[in-house]
């Protein structure tokens, strides 16, 4: 027998008299760890818990985008812009609102309506800036120097500029009212647009004949070259 076990014997239930035998049985299994421990035995342990896996933190949700950017540059923005739409011969549709402005953050509304989508105006004739003027207390002096007087009410505003940056149309949202007061009409916003938009290109019927009439005195060919800038 190893010098670290006890052994307890309690005997049978019938030798002791009455509820005796529970009793000292209770008693003696209440103080069975502290024995054990005193002899240099641990009490049996139950076993650890099976390992549950951390719950994973849900992600913070992401604040929408906002479509007017307060820290912006706005000659920047204008300016590059312009070259884009020089190199694509098409124009400029700078949008003058604010964030906090319920018909400002609505034009996304309005240029998913079919009248603006389908032409593809956004696409395939305008370069779009927005910039921020807050309630008409940010960039004043630049939309001033495009011929913008911008006023709280006025917001969202308009100026299209042609491929070398000139003014050539403007409308503030009380042009492009409609049935609901916080959501510009999209059939007058397409009207606006199409009057705006950069004239086709020339003819090239007159070119042609002109080369071919040159290449037949100089006996030679005429190469056609099909492109569109974008």
């Amino acid at each position: 027998m190893s010098a670290h076990t006890l052994v307890l014997t309690l005997g049978q239930p019938g030798k002791f008299p009455g509820g005796l035998y529970a009793t000292l049985r209770r008693m003696i299994l209440n103080v069975l760890p502290i024995v054990l421990l005193m002899a240099g035995q641990a009490p049996p342990q139950s076993p650890p818990p099976p390992n549950t896996p951390a719950a994973t933190p849900a992600k913070p949700a992401q604040a929408p985008r906002k479509l007017f950017n307060e820290a912006a540059d706005a000659k920047a923005q204008i300016a590059a812009a312009v070259a884009g739409a020089a190199d694509d011969g098409i124009r400029v549709l700078v949008v003058w609102g604010a964030n906090d402005d319920e018909r400002s953050a609505n034009w996304p509304r309005v240029q998913r309506a079919p009248e603006i989508s389908v032409p593809r105006f956004f696409s395939d004739e305008y370069k779009v800036v927005y910039v921020d003027v807050g309630r008409a207390d940010r960039n004043l002096e630049i939309a001033s120097g495009y011929g913008m007087t911008l006023a709280a009410g006025s917001r969202p505003a308009f100026r299209v500029l042609d491929e070398s940056g000139q003014a050539v149309g403007r409308a503030a949202a009380g042009d492009f009212a409609g049935a609901d007061p916080v959501v510009l009409d999209p059939k007058k916003v397409a009207a606006f647009l199409t009057a705006h938009q950069a004239p086709p290109p020339p003819d090239p019927e007159p070119r042609l004949k002109a080369a071919l009439g040159q290449a037949k005195t100089d006996g030679k060919y005429v190469f056609l070259w099909f492109s569109a800038p974008w």
